[in-house]
């Protein structure tokens, strides 16, 4: 992402149009950070879930 952001500040405004492959990276990067994100967010929940042991199923 960072590398994506800075190729955008250097093309200045034709870092967004789609003539420049740049525009099309920028938002696969982006893309892809939010994925691992969310990887993360589902990580810490299966981890807290794991810390707690086990329970009882409810009835």
């Amino acid at each position: 992402m960072k590398v994506t952001t800075d190729a955008v500040q250097v093309l200045g405004g034709a870092g967004y149009v789609e003539d420049f492959p740049v525009e099309r990276w920028f938002r696969e990067a982006k893309v892809l950070q939010i994925v691992e994100g969310t990887n993360q967010v589902q990580r810490l929940v299966v981890g807290r879930s794991l810390a707690r042991g086990p329970q009882a199923a409810p009835r």
